[in-house]
């Protein structure tokens, strides 16, 4: 034998190739691997390191103990119909030490068999539990189909535990979410990701107390269902959250407090940012108060329309942020409208409302929906072609039932020139005329493009026409959806001029 096949490093690192993983692409699976375990004893510890360092299921687990203690149903799952003594989980020990991920397998090849939940039930036991996996550190209850209650989950937390994931029960008491919430930030201070997931139908939760994020100083990742509503005021206490670099949640409708004299930095490792708010004015005040200089994606999303003064201040906001950051790619914003409830018209934002953003020279994803009026001109497309030369894909939508546009198509044209890497476009257009055809189009990368909702005498024609002068298109949608959407507002009683 070779000696650096000696090294149990190298040979981890050799093994560890032979895993069947999404990230790998590997054809080859767990079989080859406990094949090495049974090669021969120098390969027989490192192999069955990587053979159970990562599992999706409890069923192989669970038939390693003697044959008496467990069936397996017609479904596959495995039930215990004895009652295992001490010794009996403690042979586990032999392979469950050395398990330090749960999580789903993806994709899945093979469907492993699962436990049924009396096996759930004692193998979640604080007494068990923590004896069968000492290494755990990364725990995403997806695996189980998240049928785990939080009674249960209270017994798995640990200070080991890196990364928690799990979704809310269907039918969960405030209460119940609230002390669970607690004993996380108490009981897993050293927690990196702590992902919360919810059924869509899940009624909403405010959490108004103090979630004790200053517990888990060294959070990277704070993911929290929409259904999950949390106060701003929760987030941001002193020295909390110092090293957080993705931040997705839905604020409550209090205001976000004023830091305007406080000398703690404010979220200053943050690089992703998805907040769904009540206001605009949250999500500007957020925005002004991060330090972060390593921001590179903001995406907000917010129900209550924003005048044209709170809308130029938040792109103010965002011009600021892409100042200090210097790597800001991407942002997103959308007005979550409904076209129930009383009728609002719409505000309007001129040209010049936009204007911050066009020093934003480093956006390579710009997506604006829904926000109102979105009365954009040629003037500010050919300025537009200028600022963003990075961008990738842009987005610039009002209401779909505004009926007036004041974009070109040779307008477009510029824009496509101009942002020479631009594959994905979306925006609505006046295409009543049509400039000639010309080899000005010829050289651009545009792969999809939606004018739906444009001023169009036939979309027949301008989808031709479209399709001729841009060549590289791969996906054309050019839908005339303004009679519909009109046709909505009338049933919900909207009047429309």
């Amino acid at each position: 034998m070779h000696p650096c096949l000696l090294a149990t490093e190298i040979l981890l690192h050799i093994i560890g190739f032979l895993e069947t993983s999404a990230e790998y692409q590997s054809t080859c699976h767990k079989g080859d691997i406990a094949r090495l375990a049974r090669t021969c004893r120098a390969f027989m510890e490192p192999a069955l390191d990587v053979l159970w360092r990562t599992q999706c299921a409890l069923g192989p687990l669970v038939k390693c103990l003697p044959d008496h203690l467990w069936t397996q149903d017609a479904c596959g799952d495995i039930n215990l119909i004895g009652k295992p003594t001490s010794n009996d989980w403690l042979s586990l020990r032999r392979y469950s030490f050395r398990i330090r991920v749960f999580e789903p397998s993806w994709p899945s090849h093979v469907r492993l068999p699962g436990v049924g939940d009396n096996t759930l039930s004692a193998i979640f036991s604080p007494g068990v539990f923590h004896a069968l996996f000492p290494s755990l550190h990364t725990l995403n209850l997806e695996f189980l189909a998240n049928k785990i209650a939080p009674s249960l989950l209270h017994h798995v937390l640990s200070p080991r535990l890196l990364q928690l994931r799990f979704r809310l029960l269907r039918h969960l008491e405030p209460d119940d979410l609230h002390e669970l919430l607690e004993s996380i930030t108490d009981r897993a201070p050293s927690l990196r990701v702590l992902k919360i997931d919810a059924h869509a139908h899940l009624l909403s939760f405010v959490l108004h107390l103090e979630l004790g994020f200053g517990r888990v100083p060294h959070l990277r990742t704070l993911c929290f269902p929409s259904t999950l509503c949390v106060s701003p005021s929760s987030l941001l206490q002193p020295r909390q959250m110092q090293y957080l670099r993705v931040l997705i949640l839905t604020l409550t409708t209090d205001p976000v407090p004023a830091l305007r004299h406080s000398s703690q930095a404010v979220f200053p490792s943050l690089q992703c940012m998805k907040i769904t708010a009540h206001t605009l004015d949250q999500c500007s005040e957020l925005l002004r108060i991060t330090t972060s200089s390593q921001l590179g994606e903001v995406s907000m999303f917010y129900s209550s329309q924003a005048s044209e003064a709170v809308m130029h201040t938040f792109l103010q906001e965002v011009e600021k942020a892409h100042g200090r950051s210097g790597g800001l790619h991407t942002l997103v914003l959308q007005h979550l409208f409904t076209t129930s409830g009383p009728p609002l018209k719409p505000f309007v934002y001129s040209p010049s409302t936009l204007t911050p953003l066009l020093a934003c020279h480093r956006l390579r994803v710009l997506d604006i929906r829904d926000i109102g009026d979105l009365a954009i001109d040629d003037a500010f497309t050919a300025n537009a072609a200028i600022a963003w030369p990075r961008l990738e894909e842009l987005r610039l939508r009002g209401l779909p039932w505004i009926g007036s546009h004041r974009t070109t198509v040779a307008s477009l044209r510029e824009l496509i020139r101009g942002c020479s890497r631009l594959a994905r476009l979306s925006m609505a257009i006046n295409a009543r005329a049509l400039p000639e055809k010309n080899s000005a189009w010829r050289s651009s990368p545009l792969e999809e493009l939606n004018i739906s909702d444009s001023n169009m005498e036939d979309p027949e024609i301008v989808e031709r026409y479209l399709k001729t002068v841009l060549p590289n298109l791969k996906r054309l949608i050019a839908l005339e959806n303004l009679q519909c959407w009109r046709a909505v507002l009338r049933m919900e009683g909207v009047v429309w001029d």
